[in-house]
């Protein structure tokens, strides 16, 4: 968490993003709904909706994978950012259709962005690690 703020770098759709850039078909896909599966497992949202969002930014970013040639740096952080985006967006549909409404916009509102940002920082940090491990376990 950064230190004075309630923020935390969101770390699984960093890897959700990271599928959508790297691992295009089934394989991607399944791991991002089973990253998401997983969260709803352990969270104690309604079932399904940290998969639906985890599903939404692979698709997002596989979309933009497709057009665009993302690589690290600036572009990546961008990317990164704009999953958060819409993570946080499918997420708040989510929480809508399912669950009271309540005050779900406020929090996009105030924490959000700001947590799309810090994502954003971390997210070359995170790609390079996970190429380095997959180089170590010689995965293709």
């Amino acid at each position: 968490a950064v230190p004075g703020l309630p923020i935390v770098p969101d770390l699984v759709v960093v890897l959700a993003t990271y599928l959508g850039l790297r691992r295009h078909g089934v394989g991607g896909v399944a791991g991002a709904f089973f990253l998401g599966y997983a969260l709803d497992t352990f969270s104690g949202t309604a079932l399904g909706l940290q998969a639906f969002s985890l599903v939404a930014v692979y698709v997002a970013v596989y979309v933009i994978a497709r057009r665009l040639w993302v690589g690290n740096g600036l572009p990546l952080m961008i990317v990164v950012f704009f999953a958060a985006c819409v993570r946080a967006m499918a997420l708040v549909a989510g929480a809508t259709l399912l669950e009271a409404p309540g005050h779900v916009w406020h929090h996009v509102v105030r924490y959000g962005v700001l947590e799309a940002g810090v994502a954003a920082l971390v997210a070359p940090a995170v790609f390079a690690f996970v190429t380095w491990e997959e180089g170590l376990l010689e995965i293709v």
